[in-house]
């Protein structure tokens, strides 16, 4: 495996940028089209695969996301950036050293309009929540969704307009001094103390920081009065605690001076060369960790989508997004931006073990499909060694079967013999006598008369033998060949044909690299086995 000469991030889809056989080169549009790379623990995928894959982004001066859930990924990037001449790119964030205050960052961008964007970005943050749980749990009835969306539509605006912003604590504190009871808004002691009030005499007077549509603004305080108050005590317990639950910890230790405060980072750094590390591994920061990568990753998918609408100057440089143990950062929404995000120049590279650690981080009713439905956007697959079955069987399945020529060929040999023996003896015997006369008288008085008689008698006998002695001997050979429809590599070549690398393969790792409608040049078919030296 070889890296080519560095190119420029506007240079045309087929200019090749690495070489992966005599034939055949990895070009900027295989990147553009997402890639994949699956293998066990020690297979080789982040020597092999994954290091030519971050050499090639960083060397055609891509700006990138790199996602992190183990210690050791940060500084493994930073010798990268070093290597290829991109350490003036690095920001390496370990949640301390920066900040983002993504409600800030979407208000920036859409002003008042951007009031939904901000309602859906929390709710999207209270689904997160429960994805970087270890036990993600089964999947909320559409109800509760729907209702936290509508709770949040009815107190965005209302903060935003008493306030000039719109902060997590607020809403949280919002929520939860809402009123109980229709009469409470007629209570001259919880009028008083309670900041839900507060924040509703705010937006309706002359304090308010800005003006909102009257007729939002009393729909919101409508809500609040003719609907809030007036549910099941348990519902409205669940819809609030609900939200509060999933939005408070970004209220308390480096959550808050990380995401509720000011910003210091924001994604569209990218735009312009930025190599953005998240240095934040669940390994040794827990939930919290893969909560705030969780977040910024969302917020630069939705930066990247929007970035078609920009001027030229903000979206000719590719982009990557780049994950190990990606099953740990998938969200619901990845697969729609896979589908968009080409449009935008955008990569994504996706590294996993199996299909099953998919499944058992996305969770819910059927893991399987919704596992399918994502990778289905990764038009480049490089599968190193693997001793999972199912792994290997879809890997197989997906590079598909072709026509195989069977040879056949018989031998026989025979050999008969056979013996035979025989005997007869007989006797007969026999006797017969007979006595007779006749008389006559003619007509000229002649007369004669005689008689006549015999005996006789007869016997014998005989006897036989008879033997037969025979052997036959046959020699006989038939060949031919057939016809059948077979898979092009069978599913246990992934557990046993590919090299791992290390000292008992000569530092040699090999891969095969699949890719939707390419033919390789080396293969004539829809992939090729790679080498990658260590």
């Amino acid at each position: 495996m070889r890296l080519l000469s560095r190119t420029s991030p506007a240079a045309e889809l087929a200019v090749p940028l690495a070489r992966l056989s005599p034939r055949d080169y990895l070009r900027t549009q295989d990147l553009g089209s997402h890639v994949l790379v699956t293998g066990a623990s020690g297979s080789g995928k982040t020597t092999g695969a994954a290091e030519l894959l971050a050499a090639t982004c960083l060397r055609i001066g891509m700006g990138m996301l790199i996602c992190c859930l183990k210690p050791d990924e940060a500084d493994l990037w930073v010798r990268r950036c070093a290597k290829h001449g991109r350490l003036g790119s690095l920001i390496r964030w370990d949640g301390r050293n920066h900040r983002f205050n993504f409600i800030t960052h979407i208000l920036a961008r859409f002003g008042v309009s951007g009031l939904n964007s901000v309602v859906e970005y929390l709710l999207t943050i209270v689904d997160l929540a429960k994805r970087a749980a270890p036990s993600p749990g089964r999947e909320s009835d559409q109800f509760w969704t729907d209702s936290i969306r509508t709770l949040l539509r009815h107190a965005v605006p209302l903060i935003y307009a008493a306030t000039g912003g719109v902060r997590v604590v607020d809403v949280i504190n919002f929520v939860r001094s809402a009123p109980q009871t229709p009469e409470q808004f007629t209570d001259s002691r919880w009028q008083a103390s309670s900041f839900f009030c507060r924040i509703c005499m705010m937006a309706s007077g002359k304090e308010a920081a800005v003006k909102i549509d009257n007729a939002l603004g009393m729909q919101c305080l409508l809500y609040w009065k003719d609907t809030f108050a007036t549910l099941d005590p348990k519902t409205r317990s669940n819809i609030a605690i609900s939200l509060v639950a999933a939005l408070d910890r970004l209220c308390h230790g480096w959550l808050r001076d990380c995401f509720c405060t000011d910003s210091t980072i924001t994604p569209e750094l990218c735009f312009h060369g930025a190599v953005i590390v998240m240095d934040m591994p669940s390994t040794t920061l827990g939930e919290d960790g893969l909560l705030a990568q969780l977040i910024f990753k969302h917020a630069w998918q939705q930066a990247m989508l929007a970035r078609t609408a920009l001027e030229p100057s903000q979206r000719e440089r590719y982009c990557c997004l780049f994950a190990d143990e990606a099953p740990a950062f998938v969200t619901p929404g990845d697969a729609d931006f896979l589908a968009a995000c080409r449009s935008s120049k955008v990569c994504v590279v996706y590294l996993a073990q199996s299909l099953p650690s998919f499944y058992a981080k996305i969770g819910g009713s059927h893991p399987e499909h919704v596992t399918h439905h994502l990778l289905t956007n990764f038009n480049t697959k490089i599968f190193h060694a693997n001793s999972c079955k199912i792994t290997n069987s879809w890997a197989s399945e997906t590079i598909g079967r072709r026509l195989h020529r069977r040879a056949s060929y018989s031998e026989s040999e025979g050999t008969s013999r056979n013996y035979g023996l025989g005997m007869n003896e007989g006797e007969n015997w026999g006797g017969s006598t007979q006595s007779g006369g006749s008389s006559s008288t003619g007509p000229n008085g002649a007369h004669s008369s005689g008689s006549n008689w015999g005996s006789g008698a007869s016997w014998g006998g005989s006897d036989g033998r008879s033997r037969n002695l025979g052997s036959s001997t046959n020699y006989g050979t038939n060949s031919g060949w057939s016809e059948q429809a077979d898979w092009i590599i069978e599913p246990g070549a992934f557990a046993w044909g590919l090299r791992t690398g290390g000292p008992a393969n000569g530092g040699i790792i090999t891969a095969v690299w699949y890719q939707t409608g390419r033919i390789f040049g080396l293969t004539g078919g829809n992939h090729v086995i790679v080498r990658f030296r260590q």
